[in-house]
């Protein structure tokens, strides 16, 4: 959505969570589970998914289905994919209610930025 809460007219998917994610207000928020299996081997991705699109046309998984394209690789831990805990870099502010407890991770955790 731009400024003014029109769409946009080429929107955009990242995969990161907002660092603004406690506002409920501009964010509205899904949780998919993909599983699959291929050759013997059984593949889960647990996708935490945010959009500040409310009611689109179409529903939620698949206004969400076209971006989620990256299913081989780890993500961050899933601590810092919900609504459980903040990263050091998110903001929050009263309005959005009692604020979660930041997530630190172990200096032995190992995920991809």
């Amino acid at each position: 959505m731009d400024e003014y809460g029109s769409e946009v007219e080429r929107p955009f998917a990242e995969f990161s969570r907002p660092q603004t994610w406690g506002d409920k207000e501009q964010w509205h928020y899904e949780f998919f589970r993909l599983e699959w299996v291929r050759d013997g081997y059984k593949y889960i991705n647990n996708c935490h998914c945010y959009t500040d699109i409310k009611n689109p046309e179409c529903d939620y998984a698949t206004l969400f289905a076209q971006c989620v394209a990256t299913i081989l690789y780890p993500g961050r831990p899933p601590e810092l994919c919900g609504r459980e805990f903040l990263d050091e870099d998110d903001f929050w502010t009263e309005k959005w209610g009692e604020m979660p407890p930041y997530y630190y991770p172990d200096d032995d955790d190992d995920y991809f930025e």
